[in-house]
């Protein structure tokens, strides 16, 4: 796991400069502490910092092939290097490490930009071949590793994290008001969007080259898809329900080995649910002899999950190791805020990044259950799109009457959203779902940002959200938005931030291939999520973990907002951030004496944006 940037001035020319070169990989020394690397020809500059992984001795980057013509420079895991490796040296291929780093380079020099295609793993990679002056950069099919890039016509910068293209003069940092809409929608930001207007985010499963034939020459630039989750195993034969549970327990255990490859200590995270539980039972079916296991909880947290991941422990063998938070704590909590480098509402960040830190003191890689929520429909929003799917037979005057019915509910009472839901048509029942699990924060602006705001009303971000309205659709827009722009992100920025590796066997492209195609019913039927993965899990998961109802980190995030965080709160939103927020209306919010059940989310969407804006050297008015 590393952070990678670069430079190419292909318009002008001229140099890269190898302190500005240099000054952008040192933002990123958290991401790989172990060593750093540059490599400059001409108008190319690559830089990497290495968290070391494999091949500790001879990995460091960046690597070029055996004449020097050919550099890479890569984020991530290939997990299938060995076997790539091997091939290419029947092919002739001399290698100077055991990195999965060189298997990019010679991959390379069989396929070109179409060697990702080869690759089981998670990456943002870059790929500078001299004798075509072709620049290539992808990104892996789910996303899990980051790739900023920002190009102003003459030049081009890339990097892991935003914060490594915010010092480089020329990139254009005016605010980006679109990207910011959907920000208060969905509480992030979208790909492709950052909060700057001249910084985007490479697409997940996408490749993009570069070429320019000759110095001077305009540059010609090409992008394309090589994966997106609708690519299944397809076929008019759908398997039964037994022979889908095996191939499916095949397809983990591969998964979890692949992912079992390291050359550094490797634990586990594990909080008690099915996904991270089955993930710790596999990697012990597959041969691991002692696995270290990490779980957080929260003093004083309702519904606290570590007795379910100490029993899962004790099943399973693990070397367990948990950790009980205390309002101490919470002193982490402004560092972590200004580790973001834009507003970023889910606080599920918090427990995120001190499970991290708690895993970082024993291990250096950790394997997660990441994506089975959203491969096997383990959200109730997929319930809601069962039940609404039973209505599309329904005439039309039918549900408009049932709307209007359900439109004299109070908020919140139960039933209350369903007139929203059934006015809503199919294709944009995902947007509304995403929208409404996050409360609208837009009254809490200042009269200015509202009006900077308001510019502009075209949403293109919104058709990724748009699907038939079944839950396999879903699914698959989960995976292209939430899971990529929220999920991967927090885990990448959490791990990334104490030096860890975090790996997803769930998201394996393969495995997803296979489940993606499987009827919905094999995921979910009217008792029964993840009907399929438990299944597989039934003879390694304790019943226990099986059988219990999913449930979120108890975290009393409301009371150290209020408490020892009052001070940090009151300076986030009213001090620090003078012209972002409307202060009576922050105020009377931070008043409340028995706030709603939700406050904290509230605070926590206004203190991320807040921080964010008191960062920036201008104001968009």
């Amino acid at each position: 796991m590393c952070g990678i940037v670069g430079i190419w001035n292909y318009g002008t020319g001229e140099p890269a400069a190898h302190c500005q070169l240099i000054a952008m990989r040192e933002t990123l020394t958290h991401r790989g502490p172990d060593a750093s690397g540059a490599h400059i020809a001409g108008p190319v500059g690559l830089g990497h910092r290495r968290l070391s992984i494999i091949d500790l001795e001879s990995g460091a980057q960046p690597i070029g092939n055996e004449d020097g013509t050919i550099w890479t420079i890569f984020n991530g895991e290939i997990y299938n290097y060995a076997e790539l490796r091997r091939d290419l040296i029947a092919k002739g291929h001399r290698f100077a490490t055991r990195s999965d780093t060189e298997v990019i380079v010679h991959q390379y020099e069989e396929d070109g930009p179409a060697c990702v295609e080869r690759f089981r793993g998670m990456f943002a990679l870059v790929v500078w071949d001299q004798r075509s002056r072709q620049l290539t950069l992808a990104r892996d099919r789910f996303g899990k590793k980051p790739l900023y890039v920002a190009d102003d016509g003459i030049r081009l910068a890339f990097a892991s994290e935003l914060k490594a293209l915010t010092d480089v003069g020329w990139v254009d940092r005016r605010w980006d008001a679109e990207a910011l809409r959907a920000y208060m929608r969905l509480g992030y930001i979208p790909t492709p969007y950052s909060p700057y207007v001249g910084v985007r985010k490479m697409r997940a499963g996408t490749i993009e080259t570069r070429h320019q034939p000759r110095p001077g020459d305009p540059l010609e630039r090409r992008a394309s898809t090589y994966w997106t989750p609708n690519e299944t195993v397809g076929g008019d034969a759908v398997p039964s329900f037994a022979t889908a549970t095996a191939t499916l327990l095949d397809l983990l255990k591969e998964s979890v080995r692949l992912r079992l490859r390291s050359d550094v200590p490797l634990g586990a995270f594990l909080s008690g649910g099915v996904d991270s539980t089955g993930v710790v039972a596999l990697m012990r079916l597959c041969g691991a002899a002692e696995v270290k296991t990490f779980s957080i909880g929260f003093e004083g947290a309702v519904g606290s999950e570590l007795p379910y991941a100490d029993l899962a422990a004790r099943a399973l063998g693990t070397d367990h190791h948990a950790q009980v938070l205390t309002a101490t704590d919470a002193r982490l909590l402004p560092h972590l805020v200004e580790m973001l480098d834009e507003p970023f509402a889910d606080d599920s960040l918090i427990p995120t990044f001190f499970v991290s830190r708690l895993a970082r003191e024993h291990v250096t890689v950790a394997l997660s259950g990441d994506g089975g929520d959203e491969l096997f429909a383990g959200y109730g929003k997929y319930r809601r799109l069962q039940r609404l799917h039973t209505l599309d037979g329904i005439p039309r005057t039918v549900l408009a009457g049932a709307a209007r019915i359900a439109e004299l509910l109070p908020d919140g009472a139960k039933g209350s959203g369903l007139a929203r839901e059934l006015r809503l048509p199919r294709e944009w029942r995902m947007l509304e779902l995403a929208a409404s699990e996050r409360d609208d924060i837009s009254g809490f602006l200042s009269p200015e940002l509202r009006d900077f705001l308001a510019t502009g009303h075209d949403e293109p971000w919104t058709s990724a959200f748009r699907s038939d309205g079944t839950v396999t659709g879903g699914q698959i827009v989960d995976q292209q938005t939430y899971l990529v722009d929220d999920i991967m992100v927090k885990v990448d920025r959490c791990s990334m931030a104490v030096s860890l590796e975090a790996r997803a066997p769930l998201l394996d492209h393969e495995l997803a291939r296979f489940v993606n195609g499987l009827p919905v019913h094999y995921k979910l039927d009217r008792h029964t999520s993840k009907r399929v993965l438990k299944e597989a899990l039934r003879p390694y998961v304790p019943p226990e973990i099986l059988g219990r109802r999913k449930q979120g980190f108890g975290m009393p995030l409301r009371d150290w907002l209020k408490g020892p965080l009052a001070q940090f709160t009151q300076e986030a939103l009213l001090d620090s951030a003078d012209g972002i927020f409307d202060r009576q209306a922050v105020g009377a919010l931070l008043r409340k004496d028995d706030p709603p059940r939700n406050w904290h989310q509230y605070v926590w969407a206004l203190i991320t944006l807040g921080c964010w804006a008191s960062r920036q050297p201008q104001r968009p008015w």
